[in-house]
């Protein structure tokens, strides 16, 4: 198939959870934390796409995150294509049916994502206690917050399949 439906679905959705994780940012302002919840976008095209549409809806999230977030031009694009394709090289091995194995690779990419994040800063910013003080409470926080966000987010996507009558299964997914 020359283009995959489900791209639009996944894309919606990851634009969705942006919007929602910035308006939840915009209330926290007065607090020094923020979430960051981007690994739960990685997660479905990883498993669910063909290689070509899994590369289009990831690069599309990649560009939306990185004309929202105040780093340079291409970070998340270029973290999102990294990190997705390693989990698309080992999609077979992990289930899709059911939220578990999902979430942890959510849980894996978001603590990717903050950490590279956190080591981009540069070094005179790694050496101030107040810098590894927040970023260890918007680690906490996002992780902690991850947990009830990321199943929520993965029966959003099956639902929109279902509702859109889309293949709910992966494609490309060799037989057991």
């Amino acid at each position: 198939m020359l283009f995959d439906p489900r791209i639009l679905v996944m894309f919606g959705a990851n634009a969705l959870l942006f919007y929602l994780c910035s308006l939840v940012n915009s209330s926290l302002a007065a607090l020094p934390s923020y979430l960051i919840l981007l690994g739960p976008m990685l997660i479905f095209p990883s498993l669910f796409l063909q290689q070509r549409s899994h590369f289009i809806c990831i690069l599309l999230s990649g560009l939306w995150v990185d004309a929202a977030l105040p780093v340079p031009f291409g970070f998340f694009t270029c973290a999102f294509l990294v990190i997705s394709s390693g989990i698309y090289l080992f999609r077979s091995r992990f289930r899709t049916e059911h939220n578990y194995h999902p979430v942890l690779l959510a849980q894996t990419v978001n603590l990717c994502l903050i950490l590279l994040l956190t080591l981009s800063n540069g070094l005179p910013e790694l050496k101030t206690a107040h810098f590894w003080l927040q970023s260890g409470l918007t680690l906490l926080l996002s992780q902690l917050c991850l947990l009830i966000v990321a199943p929520w987010f993965f029966n959003l996507q099956r639902a929109l399949f279902e509702l859109f009558r889309m293949d709910r299964e992966p494609q490309d997914m060799p037989l057991l």
